[in-house]
Order: structure tokens, then C-alpha cells, then sequence
């Protein structure tokens, strides 16, 4: 496989592609958190999203808070769904996390109730918060958008995307996806999660939107950023973003 250092400037035109199928979404707005915003959703699934840096020399008890954190997890019906190892930044200016965990819960109700578990709690306390020198950790529900949903491995190339919106052009960004979203999957790019965060914790400024998703290999990627179709997709993508993290990594879990 070629390096994968070789290949960022075509990796970064894969950060997203989806349908512009809408579900009907009711409102809810949440505030028990250091930021928030509306959230059109009620009683479904919750993602959660941690940029984990752990300190050195801690990746022991770091190790064992995931065990032990985990095991509560799955009593409240939730899980661990994947841990992406980041070995670049593709795009933006941000230190380089240790890992990037996406955990699901039923719903906001069990997301809460986990969250304020007396024996999590002791755990956190006890594992997570000495073998940490900083997290940053986005709630979030699932988009409005349909798409097909795969799932990948741990032999796969990994995207993570934070991508953050320029003011009023979010139907710009859709048009891109409509488009993008019929030429990608042909060159190997499979779709695990679009995800939209509406409270956060930490340094990092929330984004729009979270995307995740694996390659089938570089080579694809490469043919894809000379595709004649994506290339005139651009435009719309490079204009309707003010900002965009873009990791690329292995997954752990």
C-alpha cells in the first residue's frame, strides 16, 4: 500500500458524501452542558464523541478506565462502536489526539442517567481524569440524511471529519453532497456515521457536523481526486466550510 502521507490532498475530498433523504424530526432543547443548542430529536440514538489525549506513561490506566467504563456502558444498553487511532491531520491546525472514541446510547434519557452513574463516576474519577492532559467531547444525534450505512474494520484506513459551516450556506454544502455522494462509494469510500453534535465540552469549538468513514485503499482516493465530476464539485464543498479537522488513523476497536 502507498503511504498514506503521499496521498492527503486526495484523501482530504473524501471527508463526506450522503442522500438528501429526510426524516421528520421533532424538537428538543438541551441544556446541561457547557454549550448547546437545539436538537431535533427525542428518545433516539445518541452518539458521543471524545478527542481523548492521554498523557505519557498513562496509556495503562487509560486502558483500564475503557475496560471498566465499557462494561457499565453495556448495562445502560450502550457501547463502545468504534476507536479511531489518528496518524495524521489532513486538514486544519490541531494537535493530534491520542484517540477518538464514538460511543451510542439509546437515548438522551440513558446518555444522562450513564453519565451521572455513582460507579461511572468513581471510575472516571479514578482512571480517566489523572491519565488525561485534555479531552474535548461532542454529544450528538444522527443527521436528517439517509445513506447507506457499512461498517468496517480494523485492517481498514480510517477518515474522522469535524467540519464547521459558513453562515447560511448549509444548502450549498447539500448540493455538494448530493453529487459527491453518487461518484464516491465507486471508488472504494464506505460511510459508517454522519452525526451532528448539539452540546459540548472542552476547548475545541463544536462543530456542524461529524463524519466517519474508511477507504478500500489509497489508490482509489487518488483516482477519485482526478475525476472530472468531483472536480467540479469543489467549489461548492471549498465554499460552504469555514473550517474543517480532518483525521486520518487505524482502527483500535
Amino acid at each position: 500500500m502507498k503511504s498514506i502521507t503521499k496521498f492527503a490532498s486526495f484523501i482530504l475530498i473524501a471527508f463526506l458524501a450522503t442522500s438528501c433523504n429526510t426524516n421528520k424530526k421533532t424538537n428538543l432543547t438541551v441544556n446541561n452542558s457547557k454549550k448547546t443548542k437545539t436538537m431535533d430529536t427525542i428518545n433516539e440514538e445518541i452518539v458521543n464523541v471524545a478527542l481523548m489525549y492521554v498523557k505519557e506513561g498513562e496509556e495503562e490506566r487509560f486502558d483500564e478506565y475503557k475496560r471498566k467504563g465499557g462494561a457499565i456502558l453495556e448495562q445502560y444498553g450502550g457501547k463502545i462502536e468504534r476507536i479511531i487511532k489518528p496518524t495524521m491531520l489532513a486538514q486544519g491546525k490541531l494537535e493530534l489526539p491520542t484517540e477518538i472514541h464514538f460511543a451510542t446510547y439509546p437515548s438522551i434519557e440513558v446518555f444522562n442517567k450513564f453519565n451521572t452513574d455513582p460507579e461511572f463516576i468513581k471510575i472516571r474519577d479514578e482512571y480517566a481524569i489523572p491519565a488525561l492532559k485534555n479531552i474535548s467531547v461532542f454529544t450528538s444525534k444522527n443527521t436528517n440524511f439517509e445513506f447507506k450505512k457499512e461498517t468496517g474494520d480494523k485492517s481498514k484506513t480510517y477518515g474522522v471529519a469535524l467540519l464547521y459551516f459558513n453562515d447560511g450556506k448549509e444548502k450549498l454544502f447539500e448540493e455538494y453532497h448530493e453529487g459527491a455522494c453518487e461518484i464516491m462509494p465507486e471508488f472504494g469510500t464506505h460511510f459508517e456515521r454522519f452525526i451532528a453534535p448539539f452540546q459540548s465540552k472542552g476547548n475545541l469549538e463544536m462543530p456542524n457536523e461529524i463524519h466517519r468513514f474508511y477507504f478500500d485503499s489509497m489508490d482509489g482516493l487518488q483516482q477519485m481526486g482526478t475525476d472530472e465530476r468531483m472536480q467540479a464539485l469543489f467549489p461548492k464543498r471549498d465554499a460552504s466550510l469555514s473550517n474543517l479537522y480532518f483525521f486520518i488513523g487505524v482502527a483500535t476497536f
